[in-house]
Parts: C-alpha cells; structure tokens; sequence
C-alpha cells in the first residue's frame, strides 16, 4: 500500500481507488508544504495508473520501461510543466502550449498526464487560461496541480479539482525513516529530521546538500553574532552580504527563514510548549536566549521576521528591508 513513500497513507489509499476504470477524475491538487512530497506523490500515482507490471491493483513495480520512464521524467504521455529558467511566475503561454498537447491523444498509455507543481505561481492570466481545460477537459487527460495551499488558487480552480491536502511526518516516524531506511548516522537522521519539521523532501535535500546545510548553519551563527552587535557591525555585515558573489533577493529570503525557525525555537522554549525544536542541535543558545527575553519581545521579532519575509517577495529594496530587519534586534550578549 506504502508506494514507497512515508506516511500520507489516506492520499495514497484515495489515489490507489482512483487508479481503477472508471473512478479516475480529470484534475487533481494536491496541496501542502515545501518538501512534504506533493510531487513524489502525484508522480507515484501516474505510475499506478501506468505501470505495466503491477504487483497488484492500485501497484506499481517500479522496473518496467514505464516506470523507469516516469522516475526519469522521460515518459511520453507525462508533461511536467515547470516554471520558465529566470522567471518567478508561471505564465499564460506556457498553459496554452501545454493545452495543445492535452488535445492529443495519449501515445503509449489510457491517458496523457499533465503535472503542474507550485501552481500558486501562476499568474492570474494563466489561472484563467487553465479554467477552459477545467470546465472541458479532455476525456483522456489527467491534470495533477500541487500548491502549498487550497488558499493560494483561485476558488474556481480549487472547486474543479479532487483534493488532496499532505501533512508532514512526525519527527519521530521521519528519524526512523532516514536512519533505516535512508542509512544516515542516528544524530544526523535526528538533526534533519527536526530541521525539516517532519517533510521528508525537506530532509533528503538537506542530506544530499551539504552546501545547503551549511549555509543554514552559517546563517544561525550570523544571527548570534549579530545580537551581539552594535548598529554599526550590523550594517557592515549588510554591506558584506551585499558583496557576496550570491547576493540576490532570494539569499536574504533565506536567511530570514533560518532566523524565523529560531526564535519560533525561542518561543517554544520560553513557554514551555511540548512541540519539537527545528534547531535541537542549538537547544542550549535557544533556552539561553528564551531566559533573557520577555514573550513580548519574541513576539515582536516573529512579526518583524515575517514582514521581512512578505516584503522581500515584494519591489521593496531587500538591502533596507534587511537593514530595518536588523536595526529591531535587541542587542543580547550569549556566549
């Protein structure tokens, strides 16, 4: 029943019913975090429906040439429609040329598959454009859009399709799952597993990115340095970020992110919630810093951090939007 994937065991088991004749609808979305494995998900059902050597019914063997096709993203009746190199949004044009393959009839399988992930890029022309393929869609075509949220599509969108909403993991089920599964040393799989909040996709790239892991690492120890600086070091560090070979909009984003996860760690420790840390491995500086600062305080900083977030995908100019950020830190002096 698994497909291979951890947990979602309610989407999988809908989706198995729906690999049989006639109960197979023409759109889906399947909505949920980044890295929870919206498209693991949807790629696993169009093996389903494709595999030519199923072990069982709603199966897929994951050896035949289809299979392996659909791993490699080289199966002839699957389009995976992805967002244009540089561009932020995905636009009309891309839909109408991916509406002119759907009216073609499938090549080698029951149905032609049409894979749309991060669909909350869409732009409100290419929304609409969608519709037309929504309200008369092809009789052998299938349609699977992901989104982090039913809230980020436009209603008419949602209202077409066959929802499905994925949760991640818990943190306990994900260690396991990377430790036995995946092999990866017990304090690392415990690591990412509370680094990724349970999404499993978030995990592995961690794993498999040692650059990326890295920077977040860099990033927590900036932060340190910075509450114990004054304004001048905070706005030469802006002026260092600014050099950064990698200096770019969606590198201050990130660095944002990594310190929302931080005082989001603070918060908990500061009121003594029972929910996991993202950064354990810094438990010690959180629950340092968590007793040297009010709720109120905390609560400042998630807002501010949050509107930074906001603003960077915005026109604003990310230096001030970075300079504002820095210039609300209270200065705490921790080890």
């Amino acid at each position: 029943m698994q497909w291979n994937i951890l947990g979602h065991e309610t989407a999988i088991r809908y989706l198995q019913n729906h690999t049989k004749p006639g109960n197979t609808r023409h759109a889906y979305l399947i909505t949920g975090p980044e890295g929870v494995g919206k498209e693991t998900l949807a790629l696993a059902f169009a093996k389903a429906i494709n595999c030519e050597k199923p072990p069982a019914e709603g199966q897929f063997c994951d050896r035949c040439l289809s299979c392996r096709q659909i791993n490699q993203h080289r199966y002839p009746d699957l389009t995976i429609l992805r967002l244009s190199e540089g561009s932020k949004d995905l636009k009309i044009d891309q839909i109408r040329e991916m509406q002119q393959t759907l009216t073609l009839a499938p090549y080698q399988s029951r149905y032609r598959i049409v894979l749309i992930p991060d669909f909350q890029r869409a732009t409100v022309a290419a929304s609409n454009a969608l519709l037309k393929s929504l309200e008369e869609p092809p009789s052998r075509a299938i349609l699977i859009l992901t989104a982090d949220a039913k809230e980020s599509l436009l209603e008419t969108i949602a209202s077409r399709c066959e929802m499905l909403l994925l949760r991640p993991s818990s943190i306990a089920a994900l260690e396991a799952y990377l430790r036995d599964e995946k092999a990866l040393e017990p304090g690392r799989a415990k690591r990412l597993a509370h680094l990724s909040g349970g999404r499993v996709g978030a995990a592995l790239s961690f794993d498999q990115d040692q650059e990326l892991l890295d920077k977040y690492d860099e990033a927590l120890n900036d932060l340190a340095d910075l509450l114990n600086s004054r304004r001048r070091e905070r706005l030469q560090y802006i002026e260092r970020l600014q050099q950064r070979k990698n200096s770019s909009r969606e590198q201050y984003a990130f660095l944002v992110d990594t310190w929302l996860t931080f005082w989001r760690d603070v918060m908990i420790r500061r009121d003594k919630a029972d929910i996991p840390l993202v950064n354990n491995d810094h438990d010690e500086k959180i629950m340092e810093i968590a007793n040297l600062i009010p709720s109120r305080l905390v609560e400042k900083l998630l807002k501010e951090h949050e509107k930074a977030l906001f603003n960077l995908g915005t026109n604003l100019n990310p230096r001030l939007v970075i300079e504002n950020l820095l210039l609300s830190l209270p200065i705490i002096k921790v080890a």
